[in-house]
C-alpha cells in the first residue's frame, strides 16, 4: 500500500477557508466521481452523441454511486467539442437532452451533491462558428506532421477524441449535425496516450481569451448557475493551448498587448508577455467568479489545473499563475492523471512511463503547494489503468479533503468494488456523511 503523505506541511491554506469547504460540501470528505457524458460507455477518446441520446440511465448512474457511498457527482456540461448537455438558449446542445437537468433532479432525491465541469476556452464548435474568434499563432511551425505558419489560426487535427459514424447514416449527412469532423480516420488503436482511439478524427479549436468567446461563455454560465441546483461550477480549460508556444497574436491581443507595455517588449518572449498571458486568464477567471456569486453566492466557483514546470509550462504555455488563480476561485483542482500515460496492463515500458509521471507529479505538488490559496481537491483517473494504479493515485493525491476519481464510464468492475471498500476502509463512512 502507498503511504498517504502528510500534506499539511506543502499547504498553506487558510484554516477558514478549509472550514468553508467542509461545512459548504457538509462532509469531512469529499469523495466524487466525474462522468463525461459525451463520452460514450466505454473510451475514454470518444465522442459519442447518440448513446447520450437514448441509452444513458440518470437513475441506474445515481444508484452504483450510492452503493460506492460516493457522496459528490461532477458532470463535464461542456466538453473540448462545444456540446452544451443543459437545456441551453445560448449554446449548442447535439444531444436533445437536459442531462443537468435529470441529475439534479436525482440528486434531491438523495445525498449526492451536484458539481459541474466547464470547458472553457478549448472549443471546437464555436471555432468552427467563429473562426475570427479562434487563437492565431505567432509563428510557423509543425506539430505532428502538420505544418502551420505564422497568423493562421490555431484550429487544427484533435490529438485523442474519435468519432464513430452512427448504423445507417452517411459520412455527409452526419457532418451536418457535426460540422468539425473530418473525413480522416484512424483505423488503428496504439498504446501510446495520443493513439488509443479508432474513427473519424474532428477538428479542435483553442479560442482566443481576448475574444467575444470570453462573454459567450459568461452567458452560458449564468444559463447554469440560474437555473439548476448545482454546488459547484468548475472551470476546465481556463487556459492557452499547451502544445504550442506562440499563442495567441491575433489583432485583439497584440493591441491590448502593446497598450499596456508599449512597443518595446517583445511578443512570445519577453516577461511582459507572459504576465499579460496570465492577467488575461486571470481576468476571465475574474468574470466568471463575479457571475456566479451574482447569481448565487453560494454556488462554489472553481477551476482545474495541470501538473508541470511553473514557469516552462504553466507560465510560458497555460498562462496559469496559480496563486492568483486561486486568489480569485474558490477551489482548485489539480488533474492528477499519471496512468494516463501509461498502464503495467499494456506492458513493463508503459507502467514505468506512468510510475514515472507518478513520480514526478508528487514532487511537483510539493514544490508548488504553496501557490494555492484556496482549499484544493485532487482529481485523478480511474480509466485506462489497473485497480493497484488507481489506489496508488487516490492514497497519493488525497491532500487532505477527499479525491475525486475520474471517470464513470469506463471505470471496470474491479475497480467498482474497490472504489466501494476504499471509502468504507480508508475514508470511513462516518467521515462521508453529509
Amino acid at each position: 500500500m502507498v503511504r498517504k503523505l502528510e500534506w499539511s506541511k506543502y499547504f498553506k491554506i487558510e484554516s477558514h477557508k478549509i472550514d468553508a469547504f467542509i461545512n459548504h460540501f457538509g462532509a469531512k470528505k469529499t469523495y466524487a466521481m466525474g462522468l463525461m457524458p459525451i463520452r460514450g460507455p466505454k473510451g475514454f477518446r470518444k465522442l459519442d452523441y447518440e448513446f447520450v441520446e437514448k441509452d444513458l440511465n440518470v437513475a441506474e448512474i445515481m444508484n452504483k454511486l450510492e452503493r460506492a457511498h460516493f457522496n459528490t457527482l461532477g458532470i463535464v456540461i461542456k466538453d473540448t467539442d462545444g456540446a452544451c448537455t443543459w437545456d441551453t438558449n445560448v449554446g449548442w446542445n447535439p444531444t436533445d437532452r437536459d442531462i443537468l437537468g435529470e441529475f439534479c433532479d436525482a440528486g434531491k432525491e438523495s445525498d449526492i451533491k451536484i458539481n459541474v465541469s466547464f470547458t472553457s476556452m478549448n472549443d471546437a464548435y464555436q471555432g468552427y462558428l467563429h473562426p475570427e474568434r479562434v487563437s492565431v499563432h505567432g509563428k510557423s511551425g509543425e506539430k505532428h506532421g502538420i505544418k502551420y505558419k505564422e497568423g493562421e489560426i490555431s484550429t487544427h487535427i484533435e490529438g485523442e477524441m474519435r468519432i464513430d459514424l452512427p448504423e445507417g447514416i452517411s459520412f455527409k449527412d452526419y457532418q451536418k449535425k457535426i460540422p468539425f469532423l473530418t473525413e480522416q480516420i484512424d483505423e488503428k488503436a496504439g498504446k501510446s496516450r495520443d493513439t488509443r482511439s479508432k474513427g473519424y478524427i474532428p477538428l479542435t479549436s483553442f479560442m482566443c481569451p481576448n475574444s467575444e468567446h470570453q462573454n459567450y461563455l459568461l452567458a452560458l454560465a449564468e444559463e447554469v448557475v440560474k437555473d439548476y441546483s448545482i454546488k459547484g461550477f468548475f472551470a476546465d480549460y481556463i487556459r492557452y493551448d499547451g502544445a504550442f508556444t506562440d499563442l495567441c497574436t491575433c489583432h485583439r491581443c497584440i493591441q491590448k498587448f502593446r497598450d499596456k507595455y508599449g512597443n518595446k517588449p517583445k511578443l512570445l518572449k519577453s516577461n511582459d508577455w507572459y504576465d499579460f498571458k496570465a492577467d488575461t486568464i486571470a481576468h476571465y477567471a475574474q468574470k466568471l467568479h463575479n457571475t456566479i456569486k451574482s447569481i448565487n453566492k453560494n454556488c462554489v466557483s472553481g477551476w482545474f489545473c495541470l501538473p508541470g514546470p511553473k514557469k516552462l509550462f504553466s507560465r510560458k504555455r497555460l498562462g496559469q499563475d496559480w496563486t492568483k488563480l486561486s486568489s480569485i476561485l474558490d477551489i482548485v483542482s489539480p488533474m492528477e492523471y499519471p496512468y494516463l500515460m501509461g498502464t503495467r496492463d499494456d506492458g513493463w515500458y508503459w507502467g514505468k512511463v506512468a510510475d514515472l509521471f507518478y513520480w514526478y507529479f508528487i514532487r511537483n505538488m510539493k514544490k508548488r503547494a504553496k501557490e494555492f490559496k484556496a482549499p484544493v481537491l485532487s482529481v485523478t483517473n480511474s480509466v485506462e489503468c489497473n485497480v493497484k494504479e488507481m489506489l496508488k493515485q487516490m492514497r497519493g493525491f488525497d491532500f487532505g479533503l477527499g479525491i475525486a476519481v475520474f471517470k464513470y464510464y469506463g471505470t471496470s468492475d474491479q475497480q467498482w468494488e474497490a472504489l466501494r471498500k476504499y471509502a468504507e476502509e480508508e475514508i470511513g463512512l462516518e467521515n462521508l456523511k453529509f
